[in-house]
C-alpha cells in the first residue's frame, strides 16, 4: 500500500513546526494560539485588533453578540459571552441583565450593523452602562463605496444560488456611518481606528464559493484555504490598520473610555 499521511495529521504537524518558525516580532509575545493564524482572515482581523485595543487591561470582559470561541482565543482575560442564541448568557444587547459597571471592559465585535438604526444609540448606551472602564466596538464602515460593493456582492452570490444572512442584514439595516457614530457618541469622548480592505474580503468570499464548487480539488482545497489564511494573517494584517479611513476601508474600531 502506498504511504500516506492523513490531512489532519499533516496539518497538526505543520502547526507544530510553525510554533518554532513564525516570527513573533509581528505580533509580540502573548498567549495567542498558533492555530489562530489559520482562522479566516476576516475573523482573525476583527478579534486580533480588538485584543490589541484591550492590551494589558485586566478584569473580566463582557463580549456582547460574540461567539463562544471568539475573543477568548486572543486574550488572557476571562470573557463572558452574551448572545441571543448561544453563549454564557442569553440576552438582547439592548437590555442586558447586568448591574451598572459589572465588567471592566465590554466589547461588541461586528454587531452594531445588525441592530436596526433606531436602536443603535440604545444598544451602545447599554454597553456603556455595564462597562466600568472601557467599551470597544467594531463594525463594517458605511461608506458609499462599501455599501455599493456589498450590494454587488449580494447580486453575485444570488446568481450562484447562494444567500448570506449577514449580507442581507447589512443591506436591510444599513452599515453604520461616521456621521451616525458621532451623533450616538456626541457626549462621550472616543478614539477610532480603521482596518482592512473590503475589496479583499469580498474577493476571498467569491473565491471560497467558486472553489468550493470544484469537488475535484478535494483535500487540496483544505490546504489552500489554510495557506491563504496564514499568509494574510501573518504578513498582511500587521499593515492593515490606520488612524484615518481609506477609500476601501472595511471596518471601524471604536474605543470609548469612561
Amino acid at each position: 500500500a502506498a504511504f500516506w499521511i492523513k490531512p489532519p495529521v499533516l496539518f497538526k504537524a505543520f502547526t507544530r513546526l510553525l510554533q518554532l518558525c513564525v516570527p513573533i516580532f509581528f505580533f509580540g509575545r502573548n498567549n495567542m494560539k498558533i492555530s489562530n493564524f489559520f482562522l479566516p482572515f476576516d475573523i482573525f482581523c476583527r478579534h486580533k485588533t480588538v485584543a490589541k485595543l484591550i492590551g494589558n487591561q485586566e478584569g473580566e470582559i463582557l463580549d456582547v453578540g460574540g461567539g463562544v470561541k471568539g475573543l477568548n482565543r486572543f486574550v488572557k482575560n476571562k470573557v463572558v459571552v452574551s448572545n441571543l442564541k448561544e453563549g454564557d448568557v442569553l440576552a438582547d444587547g439592548r437590555a442586558l441583565p447586568f448591574a451598572d459597571n459589572s465588567f471592566s471592559l465590554v466589547t461588541s465585535i461586528d454587531v452594531l450593523e445588525h441592530i436596526p438604526p433606531q436602536d443603535r444609540e440604545k444598544f451602545v448606551s447599554e454597553l456603556g452602562r455595564v462597562a466600568k472602564k472601557r467599551v470597544i466596538l467594531s463594525f463594517p464602515l458605511g461608506t458609499e463605496t462599501h455599501i455599493r460593493a456589498e450590494k454587488e456582492l449580494k447580486d453575485f452570490l444570488k446568481k450562484k444560488g447562494e444567500e448570506v444572512d449577514y449580507l442581507e442584514e447589512h443591506i436591510a439595516n444599513g452599515l453604520p456611518t461616521l456621521k451616525e457614530l458621532e451623533k450616538i457618541l456626541k457626549n462621550h469622548p472616543f478614539q477610532i481606528f480603521f482596518g482592512e480592505n473590503f475589496r479583499l474580503n469580498n474577493f476571498l468570499l467569491k473565491v471560497q464559493f467558486a472553489l468550493g464548487e470544484k469537488r475535484v480539488l478535494g483535500r487540496f482545497y483544505f490546504y489552500f484555504q489554510k495557506l491563504i489564511n496564514f499568509l494574510l494573517n501573518v504578513f498582511y494584517y500587521p499593515f492593515s490598520l490606520s488612524e484615518k479611513p481609506r477609500r476601501f476601508t472595511n471596518r471601524a474600531y471604536v474605543v470609548i473610555n469612561k
